[in-house]
Parts: structure tokens; C-alpha cells; sequence
């Protein structure tokens, strides 16, 4: 799905905005001071990682997309950036960050319960003792509970070279602990529009099953928050699922 994504990811996504909220709010859970050293998984185009290298801190990246990698290489044009293809569980685990990332709904793409587990065995090896982990989604137990409007997201329109692109996204409910996550692109040209859908299968997971998972891998001082200002968590009302930890 993301490497036939990735030459539009940049347009559906609205950075600025996005950036804007999130970096501060990062920084208050101890992600992004400068100096630190960032491990960004599953970082797509390199929004994140690039913005802490330029605040002074020294950042690997990865993903499991080779074409979003690519692009993340070909905007980070004066190299402050080191980018690697890797999934979850293939990051090196040599102890190496202070900090450690995996934001925007991404660490559900681990189907599987024995697939979270290796990928939070993966970021713990890669974080120092008392590194920072902070792992973010939206809130897919409530998707996976709730009706139609936790299913059907709203449509956002953009432009591309003065023509109308439109994404809409929604969820199948397969099971209690499984989603497919399907996103629709319409694409106005001369003619006519064209449309696509890709798909991307989810793996559900509870916050408790997760912090468990966590404390398991080797993570203490776990919170599970309702989003990435700190709110308390409410698996019926939360718009997002956020862990934070330290490596013990």
C-alpha cells in the first residue's frame, strides 16, 4: 500500500499543521530535545526526523516503504538524516537512542500479537537504558467497537497542479482484534476522474494488552494516554492511543 502511496503522501497529509501540533507536544514527553538521539520507525517521507535534525539532534530513520524512504532521502537534501528500509522488528538494536518514535497509527501494520512483541523487543533493544519510547495510533479499539462514524472518516479534498484529489478513508471491522484499513484516492483529470483503493490490514490492539506487552519487552514507568497533549485515556471516547515508557 504505502510504496504505491508514497508519490502522494506528502499532498494527503497536511504537515504544517501536523508538525505544528505535534512537535511541541513530543517535546513534552521527552522527545526532540536538541542533542538527544531519535529513532523514528515507520517515518514515511521524513517530516519528523528531518525537523528534529535540524533542531540539533541526531536521528536514524526507517521504514518498511522503499519508495517513501526514497523520498524522505531526496527531501533531506543536505544529508542530516540517516535513512534506512526496515521493518518493525529489523531496526538495529545496538542501545544506540535516547529516544525512540513510532507515531500515526503505525505500529498496528504488526498483524499479529506475536508481531507487536517482537517490534517492542526490537525498540527496546534500540533504546539506551532510561531511553524514551512514545508509540501512537488512533484509537483502533473504539473503531473496532464503535458505528458508523467511527468507521467512515471524512473525505479531505487537496489540489495537485490545479486539479481536485480526493482521499477518503474507512475501516472494515473483520474481528474484534481485526481492521482493514482501506483508502480511496479520486483523481480529477482532463477527461475524467480515476479512482483507486489501496488496503492495509490492522491489528488491534487494547491499551492494557499493550502496556503489557511493553513491560514484558523490557519498558517501566508505562502511561497510556488519550493523545499526544497528555490526556487521560478513555478506550470509548479517546481520539488516539498513546503509550510512553522508559527502557528499563
Amino acid at each position: 500500500m504505502y510504496d504505491e502511496l508514497s508519490a502522494l503522501y506528502d499532498l494527503f497529509v497536511d504537515w504544517p499543521s501536523r508538525l505544528g501540533n505535534e512537535m511541541p507536544l513530543l517535546e513534552k514527553l521527552g522527545v526532540g530535545v536538541p542533542g538527544q538521539r531519535i529513532v523514528d520507525v515507520a517515518c514515511g517521507t521524513g517530516h519528523h526526523a528531518l525537523a528534529w535534525a535540524e533542531k540539533g539532534c541526531t536521528v536514524r530513520a526507517f521504514d518498511a516503504s522503499r519508495e517513501m524512504v526514497e523520498r524522505a532521502r531526496m527531501r533531506d537534501r543536505a544529508g542530516l538524516v540517516n535513512w534506512g528500509v526496515a521493518g518493525f522488528a529489523d531496526i538495529p538494536k545496538d542501545g544506540w537512542a535516547d529516544a525512540l518514535v513510532c507515531l500515526g497509527t503505525s505500529l498496528p501494520h504488526a498483524e499479529s500479537e506475536a508481531a507487536h512483541r517482537a517490534a517492542l523487543a526490537a525498540f527496546a533493544g534500540a533504546l539506551k537504558p532510561d531511553g524514551v519510547l512514545v508509540v501512537h495510533s488512533r484509537n483502533l479499539p473504539r473503531t473496532a467497537g464503535g458505528g458508523e462514524a467511527e468507521r467512515f472518516l471524512p473525505p479531505l479534498p487537496r489540489k495537485r497542479d490545479g486539479r481536485n484529489v480526493l482521499f477518503w478513508r474507512f475501516y472494515d471491522v473483520l474481528s474484534p482484534s481485526l481492521l482493514d484499513f482501506h483508502l480511496v484516492i479520486l483523481e480529477e483529470t482532463p477527461e475524467k476522474w480515476t479512482h483507486r483503493v489501496l488496503t492495509s490490514r490492522l491489528w488491534v490492539v487494547r491499551a492494557e494488552q499493550l502496556a503489557a506487552m511493553a513491560e514484558e519487552s523490557g519498558f517501566g514507568e508505562l502511561r497510556v494516554l488519550g493523545g499526544l497533549d497528555g490526556r487521560p485515556y478513555d478506550h470509548l471516547n479517546s481520539p488516539d492511543l498513546v503509550l510512553t515508557a522508559k527502557r528499563r
